[in-house]
């Protein structure tokens, strides 16, 4: 039995009632081998990563995949309040939402920069899981520094020309297509200034893709080789040499992740539970004082994270959210990610180091696959120190 909330949305019967509906759903779909996993569903073997689109190709089907899209481009049509509700349900259970990706970054630049005929051409295929997206930012000379990008985009009459490399791209070894950030004018006053977002077919002649494994052997990433590749200029979202403000748009809901603070709350449940189980033996680890602060210190901590989630999704609602609010948000969840997943594996002990396929693991390896992966999020999606710096600029501190 997990903790109870203390920060809450508030909600009516039919609220409530759509709450324990998802529930008794998942409870009845969601197989044993993705419950609670600690990997993004793009990160799995192929075969894993199939069985994942399934599910979510059914969870479309009772229009929770994409609960607050219009339903004119496959989406449920529902308010904030229950886009929470049924993504808190998700994440807490360790359902496998596939494209990410495509659903969570591309999608809300495509319903603000995109043209009519690119909302209906690219929304509905990542609605129904039927083209997966990657996103192309990162190359071998620009990470958190991403102005510094190289790629090149020259423009013949009705198409572009791409040559360069990205790296470290997300769910590159199963994607479809890709969003990218290249550089259209090498010229420009500034960096910032001559850089566009394209769209790009990963099956496209002159792409070579060479995947690249996380830590704990998941094939996370790929890096892309671009050779004189074609890319149609219908292609492009919003106008040649604005790629970065659109590019900080994008971050800013990549930054403003609104579930985060669910799929802490499984993690934590998931340890005290285990404490309990512990109780009178020898090795009782609630004996310990130090163990039982640490615990108490993440209860407080998560219920932060949590009024940080509903605050940011309210924003988001209003149309209010700043770089600021996105980057404080993500860094404070980066950070307790970490440190749950960090203080979980000490108190468990050596089998809490164990990974998932071995039989001693405890608490199913959880903790030890989530430990090596939550590096990713001090990182992904720009660094904690960029973060940072981000909220320092935001509220007017010295550089």
């Amino acid at each position: 039995m997990g903790l109870s909330p203390i920060v809450q949305l508030r909600l009516d019967d039919a609220q409530a009632e759509l709450k324990a509906e998802i529930s008794r759903w998942l409870d009845e779909h969601l197989a044993a081998e993705f419950r609670r996993s600690s990997a993004n569903a793009d990160y799995l073997p192929e075969a894993a990563h199939e069985r994942a689109v399934d599910f979510c190709r059914a969870l479309h089907a009772r229009g929770w995949f994409v609960p607050h899209w219009p339903a004119e481009f496959g989406g449920g049509g529902l308010p904030i309040i229950e886009q929470m509700i049924i993504r808190e349900e998700l994440a807490y259970a360790g359902a496998p939402l596939v494209n990410s990706n495509g659903t969570n970054m591309l999608a809300p630049i495509l319903f603000t920069f995109g043209t009519e005929e690119q909302k209906r051409s690219y929304l509905p295929s990542i609605a129904r899981s039927e083209v997966m997206w990657a996103q192309g930012y990162s190359e071998p000379e620009a990470g958190s520094d991403l102005a510094s990008l190289r790629m090149t985009a020259r423009r013949e009459d009705d198409r572009y020309i791409l040559n360069g490399q990205k790296t470290w791209t997300s769910n590159g070894r199963l994607a479809d297509w890709i969003f990218l950030l290249v550089r259209t004018d090498p010229h420009a006053t500034t960096r910032q200034a001559g850089i566009t977002f394209l769209l790009a077919d990963m099956r496209s002649p002159g792409i070579t893709i060479r995947p690249i494994d996380s830590l704990v052997g998941y094939p996370t990433f790929a890096e892309e080789f671009f050779d004189d590749v074609e890319v149609p200029v219908e292609q492009r979202i919003g106008a040649e040499n604005d790629g970065w403000r659109i590019a900080k748009a994008l971050l800013d809901v990549e930054r403003s992740n609104i579930t985060r603070a669910a799929q802490a709350q499984r993690f934590l449940d998931e340890l005290i539970e285990w404490c309990r189980t512990q109780e009178g033996a020898a090795d009782d680890p609630l004996r310990d004082a130090a163990n039982r602060e640490s615990i108490v210190r993440l209860v407080v901590k998560l219920e932060v994270l949590r009024a940080l989630c509903y605050r940011v999704a309210r924003l988001q609602e209003r149309g209010t959210l700043t770089s600021t609010q996105a980057s404080l948000s993500k860094l404070y969840a980066a950070e307790f990610t970490v440190e749950v997943r960090d203080v979980g594996s000490r108190i468990l002990g050596a089998a809490g180091l164990l990974l998932p396929s071995d039989p001693h693991a405890v608490v199913h390896g959880h903790f030890s696959e989530g430990l090596l992966l939550s590096l990713l999020h001090r990182i992904g999606g720009g660094t904690s120190e960029i973060q940072r710096d981000v909220v320092a600029r935001g509220l007017g501190l010295p550089k």
